[in-house]
């Protein structure tokens, strides 16, 4: 007795889902915005762009370089002037060795520091793309957790919706097993054929088998909601209707869009780093300046300082002919630009589109669900006019079951509705940009 209530203990334990992670949807949504990789992917990216504008300001910032060379030479040229950087040097040797010097070794040491000017706005407005690529990619990453959040109310829902679908399909299996029961008793008392019994008993094992599909749909619509919540452990639901509101009219929520979609913000953005990009193209006909300053080292030894000098200077660059590469930039950074205005163009025209698909869904979606709501009372009242004609003998099994099978699709066509409702409302949020 005491093994039995243990074994049954254990399969409710196992069969329940104790040890699911039940959310809310706001749980879901803040686990989603914490968790996910793909929002984590833009995250690095966006800093990856706030690193490049440091970049930027480093390039006004003077240069610092050590460096060591070694040199052994005996060519006459060499050798002499490795001398006379060591200082070793007398007229006697330029008298009899110069000719024909002995191997002659050298360390160089050097340190260096160059200070940019002005480097023909290469500097300056690189600087400025990249505050604008910033920006960019802050929006690129608000757009990409709008995206995560839509897809986390499509499957957010889609668990509740197939758990209530396993439901709809139980009570199903259920009426079927006792209207073959009630066949089989009047197949017993001679009251229908063998053929209307197997035809019943034909529909219990349809619905047995729709069990395990929508068992199946349960597993799977789970794992898409752990992908974006980026854990491993079974998670469950708790259904809540949602708390969005639409009563706009169409015209009001395309301006919205247009105002608020974080892609065509990051487009602007990125114009402006176009349009930059052709300034700059058009600076590199201007002078390059910098000064620089040196220290160096010079002996037969490494780190000697038999021959040691400073040397400061500044110098000055004007590209005068570079074969029409700069002329051809600029000509490739005003088509860039130009290509970028058309593609602004077109996603305000995709934008306007994608609101009046989600508005005209919505729309659609209302009247769908009041369809189905009284398409489910019509079906359960004729399946009770049909099981009380079958009892009295004057419908066939098989009418009878078709009238269950019809009040099953029935209420799982006002699953489907509710779920499109809400699916289709959060759609419309996410055209506008404001989802949340």
């Amino acid at each position: 007795m005491k093994k039995s209530l243990l074994v049954l203990l254990l399969t409710l334990i196992l069969s329940s889902n104790i040890f699911a992670k039940v959310l809310t949807l706001d749980e879901a949504k803040k686990l989603v915005l914490e968790n996910n990789s793909l929002i984590k992917a833009y995250e690095m990216e966006a800093k990856s762009a706030k690193y490049k504008k440091y970049q930027a300001y480093g390039a006004y910032l003077p240069k610092l370089n050590i460096s060591e060379t070694y040199m052994r030479s005996d060519e006459p040229a060499t050798a002499a002037f490795a001398k006379m950087a060591q200082g070793r040097f007398d007229m006697q040797y330029f008298a009899t060795q110069l000719k024909n010097p002995e191997n002659v070794t050298n360390f160089e040491t050097k340190v260096e520091i160059i200070q940019p000017i002005f480097m023909n706005g290469k500097i300056f407005f690189g600087i400025k793309q990249a505050k604008e690529l910033e920006k960019a990619s802050e929006y690129k990453l608000s757009r990409v957790k709008d995206n995560v959040l839509f897809n986390t109310y499509r499957s957010f829902y889609a668990v509740g919706l197939s758990k209530k679908a396993l439901d709809v399909t139980k009570k199903s299996l259920e009426r079927t097993k006792r209207y073959y029961e009630m066949a089989q008793d009047f197949y017993k008392n001679g009251m229908i054929v063998k053929s209307d019994l197997l035809v019943a008993e034909s529909y219990l094992l349809m619905n047995e088998a729709a069990i395990k599909d929508a068992e199946k749909q349960v597993e799977v619509s789970k794992s898409y909601l752990q992908r974006l919540l980026n854990v491993d452990e079974d998670v469950d639901i708790i259904w809540s209707e949602t708390d969005i509101n639409l009563d706009r009219s169409l015209d009001d929520y395309i301006k919205l869009a247009l105002a608020n979609r974080e892609d065509l913000k990051a487009y602007k953005h990125y114009l402006k780093i176009n349009d930059y990009e052709v300034k700059k193209a058009k600076s590199s006909f201007l002078p390059e300046v910098a000064l620089f300053a040196n220290y160096k080292q010079n002996d037969d030894k490494i780190f000697g300082d038999a021959g040691t000098g400073f040397t400061v200077g500044a110098y000055a660059k004007l590209n005068l002919f570079n074969g029409f590469s700069d002329y051809n930039k600029v000509r490739e950074s005003k088509s860039n630009y130009l290509s970028l205005l058309n593609k602004i163009a077109d996603l305000k025209f995709q934008i306007k589109s994608e609101v009046k698909e989600a508005y005209y869904s919505l729309k659609a979606s209302e009247k769908k669900l009041e369809a189905a709501k009284k398409q489910v009372e019509k079906a359960y009242e004729a399946l009770k006019i049909t099981e009380n004609r079958f009892k009295e003998g004057l419908a066939k099994v098989t009418e009878l079951l078709d009238r269950e099978v019809e009040v099953k699709e029935a209420e799982l066509r006002l699953l489907m509705a509710e779920y499109s409702l809400i699916v289709d409302k959060a759609k419309l949020m996410f055209a506008i940009g404001m989802i949340k």
